[in-house]
C-alpha cells in the first residue's frame, strides 16, 4: 500500500511539472446578427454569423523549453454558426501555424494574419467588422478597411513572420514572407510585408508596406500601403487612417482615408463611428465613393455582449467602393444587431 501511494505521488508530481511547463487552450468565439440590407437593386434580411468578429473555435499552446525559450502554436477554424459549415471550406482557415518565442522575438510559420491585419485591428474603431458586409455572407463585414482596401489579404499561407520582442519603448515591428511555391519562378504568387508601430500611453502610431505578386492576375501584382494613429483622450479615442492599393497595370488604383470615434458612455456601452472616403483614380471622372457608419455595444458580462451598426455607401457614377452596392452609382444600406460570445 505504502509502494503504491509513493508512486502516485510521484506520478501526481511528474504530471504537475508537465502541466507547469506546456499548456493548450481551448477557445472560441460565437457571433449571430440580425441583418438589414438595401444595396440600390433590392432588400435582404437574414440571419448571419460573425458580423461583429468571426465566429471560430481554436486551441494554441506553449511548450517551455527552457532559458526563456518557448515553441508556441495555434488552430483556429471559422465556422458559420448560422448553418454549421467551415468558414471558407478550410478546417484552420483563420489561422494554423507554429512557432518560437523568446527574448529573441516571435518567428511563426504557416497559415497566419499579415501584418496590415494588425495596423487595421489598432486603427478601425469596429475591429474589423461590424460594416463594409452583405447580408446574408456570413462573415462578410471587414469595418472600414474592408471599404477602404478590399483587394489587400489579410491572412496569407505558407508564410514565416519574425515579431520583434517586447520592450523596445513602445517600438514593435513585423516582418512576413510567404512563398507562392510555383516550380521554376520563385517570385511567382509571393508576398512580402512589413509593419513598424509605435504605442506610448494614449498615444499608437503605425506604418505597413505589402506586396503580393500576381494577386490580381498572372503578372499582375498588387502594392499597398498604410498609416494611421489613434490617441485616447479618455472621453474619446480619435482614430485615422490612410489607405492606398495600386496594381501593376494600374487598373487598380485608389486613395482613402477615415476618420473614426470610439466614445465609452458608459462601462458596459460604447458608440463608436467611421467616415471614409475613397478615391478610384483608375477612373477618370466621377471616381468617388464614400462611407458612414455609426454603431453601438452593449456589455452583458466580460464574455458575452449586444452590439448594432447601421452604415451608408454612397458612391459616383462610375465607381463602388468596396464592391458592395448592387453597382455603379447605387447606395447600399446595411444594418447589423446581434450578439457575440467568447469563450
Amino acid at each position: 500500500m505504502k509502494k503504491t501511494l509513493i508512486a502516485l505521488s510521484v506520478l501526481a508530481a511528474m504530471s504537475g511539472a508537465a502541466q507547469a511547463q506546456s499548456n493548450v487552450t481551448i477557445y472560441g468565439v460565437v457571433d449571430m446578427a440580425f441583418q438589414a440590407e438595401s444595396n440600390g437593386a433590392g432588400k435582404k434580411y437574414a440571419i448571419d454569423s460573425g458580423e461583429q468578429n468571426g465566429s471560430r473555435l481554436g486551441f494554441k499552446g506553449s511548450e517551455d523549453l527552457g532559458g526563456g525559450l518557448k515553441a508556441i502554436f495555434d488552430l483556429e477554424m471559422g465556422i458559420l454558426v448560422d448553418n454549421g459549415a467551415s468558414q471558407s471550406g478550410l478546417a484552420f482557415g483563420r489561422q494554423s501555424w507554429v512557432g518560437l518565442t523568446g527574448d529573441f522575438g516571435t518567428v511563426k510559420a504557416g497559415r497566419q494574419y499579415t501584418p496590415q491585419f494588425y495596423f487595421f485591428d489598432a486603427v478601425d474603431p469596429f475591429d474589423l467588422g461590424f460594416t463594409s458586409g452583405q447580408a446574408g455572407v456570413s462573415t462578410s463585414t471587414g469595418g472600414v478597411f474592408a471599404f477602404l482596401a478590399p483587394n489587400t489579404a489579410w491572412r496569407v499561407n505558407n508564410s514565416v513572420s519574425y515579431q520583434t520582442p517586447g520592450g523596445l519603448n513602445g517600438f514593435s515591428a513585423m516582418g512576413l514572407y510567404a512563398a507562392g511555391e510555383q516550380a521554376g519562378d520563385n517570385s511567382a504568387k509571393r508576398s512580402v510585408g512589413l509593419n513598424a508601430q509605435y504605442a506610448a500611453g494614449p498615444f499608437y502610431v503605425g506604418a505597413v508596406y505589402y506586396k503580393q505578386n500576381d494577386a490580381v492576375a498572372a503578372g499582375n501584382g498588387l502594392k499597398s500601403a498604410f498609416v494611421g494613429a489613434t490617441y485616447d483622450f479618455g472621453v474619446a479615442k480619435g482614430a485615422f487612417g490612410y489607405a492606398k492599393e495600386t496594381s501593376d497595370d494600374s487598373k487598380i488604383d485608389t486613395k482613402g482615408f477615415t476618420f473614426g470615434v470610439t466614445v465609452p458612455v458608459t462601462p458596459a456601452d460604447s458608440i463608436l463611428a467611421t467616415v471614409a472616403r475613397v478615391n478610384n483614380n483608375a477612373v477618370a471622372t466621377a471616381n468617388t465613393s464614400t462611407q458612414l457608419a455609426v454603431g453601438f455595444t452593449h456589455s452583458l458580462s466580460k464574455r458575452t455582449n449586444l452590439y448594432g451598426s447601421l452604415s451608408r455607401t454612397s458612391n459616383d457614377a462610375n465607381v463602388n467602393g468596396g464592391g458592395l452596392a448592387a453597382g455603379n452609382g447605387l447606395k447600399d444600406y446595411l444594418a447589423n444587431f446581434g450578439i457575440c460570445h467568447t469563450f
